[in-house]
């Protein structure tokens, strides 16, 4: 099957990125659709503060079907913010939601409770990634009508939702079982000698955050050959929305067929000879 992204957009300067892939970024239906050749690159949502270190820039698919996802934010440690309250409060990124059949909701605009209340319901999400954004590890969990997740900060934010996967209970006790697991890469622009560089192909500031390797096979191997992924971080002050079509990974049959013909036609060869 041939392999084509939605909302492809070329992104000039990639390589300057620590992976090489297709953006499949898509605008998030709220606010400006951003500057940027990458389509979510420096913007945040209405009303919220427009600096860097609160931008959720784009999705990327590299190696056919591995996810990555860009930011100003900062995934790994969270952003220190204003709470409503006159407070500091420290806002974590949140988990990587995906929608298999494109039903999903966006949550209120408007309404709802200050805080981070947790709810029964995945807002239309099938899957999600859930991410240890400190470890660097991620577990695949199909999500059900059982599930909870948890809303962002601010009201007026509640279209950003969900930020967090909780469990199969309200306190988080018990989750869904993870169907996959495994480590993704992470890379600000401040290691491994990136420096400036790491900032090119985006509009924002020079401050950039890179998680990748979220490895999709497994969802894409279920019979799911087009996902909407959507994150968000705690405050809800930037929705990152992506779609990609069509994707396919090799089946572990072919694989091994493939592998027999090469032995085989070796043997071939050697009698030949």
């Amino acid at each position: 099957m041939q392999v084509f992204f939605a909302g492809l957009v070329a992104v000039s300067n990639a390589s300057a990125l620590p992976f090489s892939g297709d953006e499949v970024t898509i605008y998030d239906g709220d606010g400006a659709n951003g500057i940027g050749p990458v389509k979510e690159d420096n913007e945040a949502e209405p009303g919220m503060v427009q600096a860097q270190k609160w931008d959720l820039e784009g999705f990327f698919i590299h190696d056919n079907h591995r996810l990555a996802i860009t930011g100003g934010f900062d995934f790994k440690n969270g952003v220190s913010g204003y709470d409503g309250a006159g407070n500091n409060k420290n806002f974590l990124a949140g988990d990587i939601f995906i929608s298999t059949d494109s039903d999903y909701i966006a949550g209120n605009s408007t309404g709802g409770t200050m805080g981070q209340p947790v709810v029964n319901t995945t807002f239309g999400y099938e899957y999600v990634i859930d991410v240890d954004w400190a470890t660097g590890d991620y577990d695949i969990r199909a999500l059900t009508a059982s599930s909870y997740t948890q809303e962002a900060w601010y009201t007026q934010n509640h279209g950003s939702n969900p930020w967090l996967y909780i469990g199969e209970d309200a306190n988080g006790s018990t989750v869904a079982d993870s169907i996959f697991s495994g480590s993704f890469h992470y890379l600000t622009n401040d290691d491994a000698g990136y420096g400036s560089d790491f900032h090119q192909g985006m509009n924002g500031d020079d401050f950039h955050n890179a998680a990748w390797g979220f490895d999709l096979s497994p969802i894409i191997a279920a019979g799911n050959p087009d996902l909407i992924f959507h994150s968000t971080m705690g405050c809800g002050n930037d929705n990152l929305m992506g779609q990609a079509e069509g994707m396919s990974v090799p089946e572990p049959s072919s694989i091994a067929l493939l592998g027999l013909g090469v032995i085989g036609l070796a043997a071939m060869r050697k009698r030949n000879n």
